[in-house]
């Protein structure tokens, strides 16, 4: 059984992404690595 709403997702953004320039690959990087920083934070800031 397959997961179509995950491939319906998933295929575009990753067809987007390869044709991003270089430049653009690092910003996407670094704004996906805050994210998961800030809600990394905010989970141990919630839980103590």
């Amino acid at each position: 059984m397959t997961n179509h709403r995950y491939t319906q997702i998933i295929v575009p953004m990753d067809r987007y992404v390869r044709n991003l320039t270089p430049r653009a690959k690092v910003w996407v990087s670094v704004l996906e690595g805050a994210l998961v920083l800030v809600l990394f934070a905010s989970l141990v800031f919630y839980v103590n």
